[in-house]
């Protein structure tokens, strides 16, 4: 049995799993009804100079330039994956584990049970990490910063179970573009049905956002608050949210290569942020 976990998570944990494929099961007519405008996104995009490589993609390319040979790893608010596999192949993302000399991942969340590549799990929070200081040399989140309500109590406890000089790398929305406004005003059973049509996410999927380190300049304070120097930030786009809506995904280019125009970037949807042990 994984770390931490009752026989009646196991229980909850397959009926998790179960609502995933459902909704990854159902009926394809709308993706086929869809397919002419989706088929059109990728000329146009070239047509006016917008970049729509996907921010998963932009983090799966920061973890493989920080990730090394050897390393100790904890992943934090691991959920089910590390990267969806659609965007960086599981192939590549298996390498990076297997090359680890240690992987652990940490969730709160039954999806972890379904991690293909973990093998170590705890259930655990942010701020409360069981482990020993210094313990590994880089930790990473996926699309969990987002949802902290006290994001500088975890920075503290990633700071301690990091070695000096170790790494925090993360990836979360930004509060700045002009999506996550609206999402932070509105209900959460609003958001679910939303992002069930527009990104084909279940509910099982959504948890409630704080949005409490998602700008830059909130980054940097929290950053410089914990302990922490910034490697590198950086605000990108993630190719767009609504791609099943026919002619609208294709105004949203405009919209989006607006945003990558204009102010330098910084309206864009997504930060990706490597912080590192200062000491």
């Amino acid at each position: 049995m994984s770390a931490g976990l009752r026989p009646a998570d196991h229980v909850c944990a397959a009926k998790i799993s179960s609502e995933r494929e459902r909704v990854k099961s159902e009926p394809s007519c709308t993706l086929r009804a869809m397919s002419f405008w989706l088929r059109q996104r990728e000329p146009l995009a070239r047509a006016i100079g917008l970049d729509l490589t996907h921010s998963q993609t932009r983090y799966g390319e920061e973890l493989d330039r920080v990730l090394k040979p050897g390393m100790r790893w904890l992943e934090l608010g691991c959920g089910h994956q590390i990267i969806p596999d659609f965007l960086t192949p599981l192939e590549k993302q298996r390498a990076w584990v297997d090359s680890a000399r240690l992987f652990v991942g940490v969730d709160a969340d039954q999806g972890l049970l379904s991690h293909p590549l973990l093998k170590l799990r705890a259930k655990a929070l942010g701020g409360t990490l069981p482990f020993r200081d210094g313990a590994f040399d880089v930790v990473t989140s996926n699309m969990v910063a987002e949802h902290l309500p006290d994001p500088k109590s975890v920075l503290l406890d990633v700071r301690r179970v990091l070695r000096p000089g170790g790494k925090f790398v993360f990836h979360t929305p930004n509060y700045l573009y002009y999506l996550i406004l609206i999402a932070s005003v509105t209900p959460d059973w609003l958001k679910k049905w939303l992002i069930l049509r527009l990104e084909h996410r279940p509910a099982v999927d959504v948890f409630p956002a704080f949005y409490r380190i998602n700008t830059e300049r909130r980054i940097r304070e929290l950053a410089a608050e914990t302990g922490f120097r910034v490697e590198t930030l950086r605000v990108v786009g993630a190719g767009g949210s609504m791609l099943f809506l026919g002619p609208l995904g294709l105004m949203e280019l405009f919209v989006l290569k607006a945003l990558q125009s204009l102010f330098g970037g910084r309206l864009q949807s997504n930060l990706i942020a490597v912080l590192e042990r200062a000491d």
